[in-house]
C-alpha cells in the first residue's frame, strides 16, 4: 500500500523539497547522517545521495525506515503534507505491516481475524 502511495507522488514530488525536509528532520532530531544511515541499514554514501545535489529518492522500504526513525510520515517527507485519515496507532500498524514478509503478513491477518468479536 505504501508502495502505491509513494509512487503516486513520485511524478509530482519536488526533489529539492524532499531533500530539504529530510535534512531539516535530521537536524531537528539531532542525528548525524552517519548515525541515521547506520540505523536504516544503508551506507553513508547512499544516504548522502538523498540529501545532496544528486537528489536521489530512496526506495519505498528505505523511505519507510527513515520516516519511522525520524518520527514523520513518508508522505510528509515526499510532499510536506501529513494525512489525517489514519490515527497514529493505525499509521504505525500499517508501517509495521509493510515491513513484514509476505508470510508474516498473512499470519498477522489470520491472528487479527481471531481477535475480532464474533
Amino acid at each position: 500500500m505504501l508502495s502505491i502511495f509513494l509512487h503516486q507522488f513520485i511524478d509530482t514530488v519536488n526533489i529539492m523539497d524532499f531533500r530539504e525536509r529530510l535534512r531539516d528532520e535530521i537536524e531537528y532530531k539531532g542525528l548525524s547522517v552517519k548515525e541515521l544511515a547506520a540505523n536504516v541499514g544503508i551506507s553513508y554514501s547512499t544516504f548522502l545521495s538523498y540529501i545532496d545535489a544528486r537528489g536521489v529518492l530512496p526506495n519505498v522500504e528505505t523511505a519507510v525506515k527513515i520516516s519511522k526513525i525520524l518520527g514523520v510520515s513518508v508522505e510528509y517527507l515526499v510532499n510536506g503534507r501529513t494525512s489525517n485519515l489514519l490515527t497514529k496507532d493505525e499509521y504505525e500498524l500499517l508501517n509495521n505491516f509493510n515491513l513484514l514478509s509476505d508470510e508474516n503478513k498473512r499470519n498477522l491477518i489470520k491472528i487479527s481475524e481471531i481477535l475480532l468479536p464474533h
